[in-house]
């Protein structure tokens, strides 16, 4: 038995369903919503409270990075990591700034941008347990500041160049491989994808369209994949009209930090 525990807009849910998808590996989708991950029956599963959980006979994977690298070992399909210890090394680095740089930086920029006119709507006691139900200390304390202080919020705008500073790394790397580590595609594409999908549903295209030719090509090309249109054409995220009207009247804004930078 293979299920998979995700939530549709799930960041680091998706590189995982990405990844079993470029491995044609066949699963049953655990769709559960936020709610839920707070639950003393999901946390016994996974104690952090987030997606994806992947349960593998009588084995739980928790950690987007590590069920990736478990589907690619653990299943037949295209390999996807690269051959050479350079480009291993390189996809190494991508997963791993993604999952300490990449990810705290598009929640706060998601969550302020999109999410958190929702929360004022409740009263105060309904606000301080959501705050105390995120599990990690300095992700809880990047939400109170995004929920109080919105845009004027210390994080956001080292968060906001974070992710600039990825897309010129991307830029960077494509213009020495096809792929961001290397000749084909690896896990650090599938990795990244999410962040892109983001980026795109809130209607901030032009932070590559503009100027990164590469990161352009890489995107277009990464949205033709199979796998691609098996996981989001298939599942899209629901939350993508939201994204898109409150990124949209948010872009004037993102645009002067970006050029003021």
């Amino acid at each position: 038995m293979l299920k998979l525990y995700y939530f549709h807009g799930a960041t680091f849910g998706l590189k995982a369903r990405l990844t079993l998808a470029e491995k044609d590996v066949e699963y049953t989708l655990e769709v559960v919503n936020r709610p839920y991950l707070r639950t003393p029956e999901y946390k016994k599963l996974n104690p952090n409270a987030v997606v994806p959980t992947l349960i593998h006979g009588p084995n739980v994977l928790i950690e987007s990075s590590i069920i990736m690298n478990y589907v690619d070992d653990a299943f037949d399909g295209p390999e996807l990591k690269p051959d050479l210890p350079i480009n291993r090394a390189q996809m190494a680095m991508w997963l791993k700034n993604a999952d300490d740089v990449y990810l705290p930086s598009l929640g706060t920029l998601t969550y302020t941008v999109s999410m958190r006119h929702k929360i004022p709507e409740r009263s105060e006691a309904e606000r301080q347990e959501y705050l105390e139900g995120i599990p990690v200390m300095a992700a809880r304390e990047r939400r109170r500041l995004a929920l109080e202080l919105g845009f004027e919020s210390p994080s956001f705008s080292p968060a906001l160049f974070e992710l600039d500073r990825m897309l010129d790394d991307m830029e960077s790397a494509l213009g020495q491989y096809e792929w961001l580590a290397g000749g084909s595609y690896s896990l650090a594409d599938a990795a990244l994808t999410r962040f892109l999908e983001r980026l795109d549903e809130l209607n901030f295209t032009a932070m590559w369209e503009d100027a990164r030719p590469a990161v352009t090509d890489w995107w277009d090309r990464i949205k033709t994949r199979g796998s691609y249109d098996r996981v989001l054409g298939a599942t899209p995220n629901s939350e993508r009209p939201q994204h898109k009207e409150k990124g949209s009247q948010a872009w004037p804004r993102i645009k002067e930090m970006l050029t003021r930078h």
